[in-house]
């Protein structure tokens, strides 16, 4: 049996997952501008709060995506669904970055970002987690779980790609320029995630992965005899989805809104940190395969439980960077263990052939639930209960339900 990775399988599912985020995460990073240019407001955290509405938005279409794109996943093939949701996601993106704004087309401009995040949730739903299936049932056993963290060093890849672009961009642009047009720079040139979904559909063979045991929907099937599992599983995701929107995401507006630091200083540290966490995902997927992946996903969770609350207590008594990179590093370690074990996980705790839905469902609809109303929600509260902590014991907690879900994770037979 060969032990060797089939590199092109690996490479364009690594870049599907970075060129998906790097379209999707870019909304989160200019949060402030979109929110000034879509919904003008004389508060600024009312603007905001309606900008991260949308933003979560876009989320509420995840779920359906992963049950569209699921069903071509589990019955036609896997590369046909992941290259579909591809060229699919590249539409939206490319008309985010032409859209008019409030003042040249007032509620019309608000009602075609909604529109824009509702597709471009669609999009995303039938990728993430079904590109985690695509490259790690192209890998040999022993080595799943690390060609599975390369589909995840892919996600993160694409959320750094986003992450330096804003930062150059506000380095290089004044930040009237920035505003007037800077930043739509970044979504036209994610409509290249295109050209990922036609070398996908011409290059990569398809796995053969048996026939089903059942004609009936996937969907239907997993939520009659798997809907423990798939709770589970969402309970666990819940370290991906809140803690990279909660750690990273939200984090620049955080520091910047609410600590006053440097926008320019805070963009730098954030693409740092997530620079290191992409490269503890590998490390850590090729560590899970020898030792456990169910240990080092304990070992996340126990550190989100204990760590949340001090780092968070050192960046708000100080405000100062320093501390802001101590929080932001120690948690790329904990975020690059997360998605270096994550996709193996939720993978094979499916039967194949209901896995691409499942693996979908289980990702989409926890980041959806939970993940991309993290900033809406923290924001909020912070506004509500004027505490600056609010994240940390989110974080906590997100830690304690994961420390549950894992305990009763099985590997499903076939």
């Amino acid at each position: 049996m060969t032990t060797k990775l089939a590199a092109k399988p690996l490479l364009f599912g690594s870049l599907a997952t970075a060129f998906e985020w790097y379209d999707y995460a870019l909304f989160g990073y200019f949060a402030n501008i979109i929110g000034q240019q879509f919904y003008p407001s004389h508060d600024p955290v009312s603007s905001l709060l309606a900008t991260f509405a949308v933003f979560a938005s876009g989320f509420a279409m995840r779920p359906l995506g992963a049950i569209f794109y699921g069903y071509i996943g589990d019955r036609v093939g896997r590369k046909y669904a992941l290259a579909a949701s591809l060229l699919m996601m590249a539409v939206p993106t490319t008309l985010l970055g032409l859209l008019p704004t409030y003042e040249t087309a007032g509620i019309f401009a608000s009602i075609g970002l909604v529109l824009v995040r509702l597709l471009q949730g669609l999009a995303v739903g039938g990728n993430y987690g079904g590109s985690f299936i695509f490259v790690i049932e192209h890998a040999p056993k022993g080595r799943q779980g690390f060609a599975g963290s390369l589909a995840s060093f892919g996600t993160l890849g694409g959320l750094f790609l986003g992450s330096g672009a804003a930062t150059l961009l506000a380095s290089i642009l004044s930040p009237d320029d920035l505003k007037n047009f800077g930043w739509r720079i970044p979504f036209l040139l994610g409509s290249l995630s295109a050209v990922v979904g036609f070398m996908i559909r011409k290059y990569i063979p398809e796995q053969s992965h048996g026939q089903p045991t059942l004609q009936q929907l996937p969907v239907k099937e997993i939520l009659q005899d798997y809907k423990a599992t798939l709770l589970r599983a969402i309970g666990i995701i819940l370290l991906d989805g809140v803690g990279v929107y909660v750690v990273f995401v939200f984090m620049t507006t955080f520091a910047t809104l609410f600590l006053k630091l440097p926008e320019e200083s805070v963009l730098f540290w954030n693409t740092v940190s997530m620079g290191s966490l992409v490269i503890f995902i590998p490390l850590f997927g090729w560590l899970g395969d020898r030792m456990g992946h169910k240990k080092i996903l304990s070992g996340v969770c126990l550190g989100f439980l204990l760590l949340a609350y001090p780092l968070y207590h050192y960046v708000i008594t100080s405000s100062q960077i320093g501390a802001l990179a101590v929080l932001q590093l120690v948690f790329s370690v904990l975020m690059g263990a997360a998605y270096g074990t994550l996709p193996i996980m939720v993978a094979t705790a499916f039967p194949q052939h209901v896995r691409y839905t499942a693996a979908g469902l289980s990702f989409n609809m926890s980041v959806a639930c939970f993940g991309g109303t993290a900033p809406f929600i923290v924001t909020t509260l912070i506004d509500k209960t004027a505490s600056l902590y609010v994240p940390a014991i989110v974080l906590s907690i997100v830690g304690a339900i994961g420390l549950v879900c894992l305990k009763g994770m099985k590997k499903a037979e076939s």
